[in-house]
């Protein structure tokens, strides 16, 4: 297949929207980042449809998002058969009050396929840093949603 130039930048694109729908609450958007099969694993669950992603996502960013500012960082992308991989750090900032960073972690290795609406994502893994529970005990909340 060999990614293209084109390819690359689209990937790199999808992996913005991803985290800039996030951010503006914008569910729609967000589930358009994903292909019809999808598979989430997170510190927050396992996902493994499109009706529990959307579910997911809701709550996320009714909950947990807000105020909050996600970053892609060091994205490397493979080639993989006809699809590819993506593994990226993620930074979460705290925004709507004093400046600070909240997360950090990984998603590591994701498969993206190209679709007839162009590259979406198909699985992502997710792993944070062991700092993040720590802030989320300071603050007497779980990582896992209700």
């Amino acid at each position: 297949m060999g990614l293209t130039a084109l390819d690359r930048l689209e990937i790199l694109d999808l992996v913005a929207r991803y985290n800039l729908t996030t951010d503006s609450k914008d569910v729609d958007g967000y589930m358009d980042c994903w292909a019809e099969d999808v598979l989430f694993e997170s510190p927050f669950g396992t996902f493994r449809t499109r009706e529990k992603m959307r579910a997911f996502e809701a709550h996320h960013v009714e909950t947990g998002a807000m105020g909050k500012r996600h970053l892609s960082l060091n994205v490397a992308i493979q080639e993989e058969d006809e699809a590819a991989l993506v593994t990226s750090d993620l930074v979460v900032l705290e925004v709507a009050e004093a400046p600070h960073v909240v997360a950090t972690g990984r998603y590591d290795r994701s498969r993206v396929i190209r679709t007839p609406g162009g590259w979406r994502f198909a699985h992502r893994r997710l792993e944070l840093d062991g700092g993040f529970e720590r802030y989320l005990a300071e603050r007497g909340t779980a990582a896992r949603p209700e």
